[in-house]
């Protein structure tokens, strides 16, 4: 049994502890904040509810959500695609060496302009030099029986000479203006002049523009199939296209075409379509499509990345049509949002046409005049489609 002193004292002790608690308690309640238990409010943003999507009138507003009806008109779109520039065909010269030789000197480097008919190398060669000479020898053979044949003419003609001598004299010189002939020719063929220095093969430009290959060297030797120099006029180019097969009907030869420099559409330059081709690709199904244009301040390079708008003149057909704002991306297919009822859309996928600057053609996916929101469609999408 404790003594009566010491139940008193550990009922002193029980009694300061029960206090003790009751003060912590007291200063924890008291450094809460008075709307501690509060619960945070609802951001006002979207929500799916089933298949619909449901805002507030207010989020509309801050979002400016607004509709139109889809409406069918006449329509002819706006190809996009990209292509690569080349060069011209009709202004690109490939200078060859065209006989065997040596190159003694350089006239024109890579960049440099050039007239027609400038020389741009010259070409040490035994066999134009054998040319020239048989065409020197041709020409004293030709000239000589050319006087006989006058000589014989004029005895026969006084009776001095057989009429035979002056057949045979005639038949002589004209086989011998044939060698003529025939060896001026083959110093043309290859590449020298009747009038040149003997053995010297003067490469000359065929036509005006600027040395963009040169692939000789001084003291090089070079064989009769040798590319030595390449020149081209980029005053004016062709940009390939290659169109997919189902845009093909839209376009015709003649279209506008607007195009645009990969990395600076600044320069926009416009050309027209030459040639569609007539076979489609089995891998890529394209078809390439040629367009040519001017170029006279040089903004497009051969190899350069192009992006082209073709502007189609094909028939204008009535389609149902959306502003392109109108249809945004999810999950990566097209989709728009359609009215439900005033505070609430539909996601729907659409299929897509055409399209020109400000529109886009609705193939199959929403009906003629159902409401479409064509403003902040992103502000729908970004809460929804995260």
């Amino acid at each position: 049994m404790r003594s009566p002193r010491l139940r008193r004292a550990s009922v002193a002790l029980l009694g300061i502890a029960l206090v003790a608690t009751i003060i912590i308690v007291l200063r924890s309640y008291s450094r809460r904040p008075a709307n501690a238990d509060v619960p945070p409010p609802r951001r006002d943003v979207p929500y799916l509810d089933g298949k619909w999507i449901r805002y507030s009138a207010d989020y509309a507003q801050r979002a400016e959500i607004t509709f139109a009806p889809a409406e069918k008109s006449n329509f002819a779109p706006l190809v996009s695609v990209t292509g690569t520039v080349t060069f011209d065909a009709e202004r690109m010269a490939a200078v060859g060496a065209r006989i065997a030789g040596r190159v003694s000197r350089i006239l024109k480097l890579e960049g440099e302009s050039v007239q027609a008919s400038d020389v741009l190398a010259e070409i040490e060669s035994a066999e134009l030099g054998e040319a020239q000479a048989a065409l020197l020898a041709a020409r004293a053979h030709a000239e000589v029986a050319t006087t006989n044949e006058k000589r014989e003419k004029e005895l026969a003609d006084e009776r001095i000479s057989a009429v035979r001598e002056a057949e045979l004299a005639a038949a002589s010189a004209v086989a011998a203006r044939a060698e003529l002939d025939a060896a001026e020719q083959k110093v043309r063929a290859l590449g020298g002049s009747p009038e040149g220095v003997p053995g010297i093969l003067r490469l000359r430009s065929p036509i005006a523009g600027k040395v963009i290959e040169r692939n000789v060297s001084r003291g090089q030797s070079v064989e009769a199939t040798h590319t030595a120099f390449r020149v081209a006029d980029l005053s004016r180019v062709w940009v390939e296209l290659a169109v997919f097969e189902r845009q093909l009907s839209a376009i015709r030869e003649n279209d506008a075409v607007d195009i645009l420099p990969q990395g600076d559409g600044r320069r926009e330059v416009t050309g027209r379509i030459a040639h569609i081709g007539d076979v489609i690709d089995l891998e890529t199904r394209t078809a390439p499509v040629r367009v040519v244009v001017a170029n006279p301040d040089v903004l497009l390079r051969p190899g350069q990345s192009v992006l082209a708008n073709i502007h189609t003149s094909s028939p204008a057909a009535a389609s149902l049509l959306l502003p392109r704002a109108a249809v945004t991306s999810v999950d990566g297919k097209p989709t728009v949002f359609v009215s439900h009822d005033a505070l609430s859309v539909e996601p729907r996928t659409v299929l897509l046409g055409g399209q020109d600057a400000e529109h886009v053609e609705i193939v199959s996916g929403i009906q003629t005049g159902e409401r479409v929101a064509i403003t902040g469609v992103f502000a729908l999408k970004s809460e929804i489609f995260r």
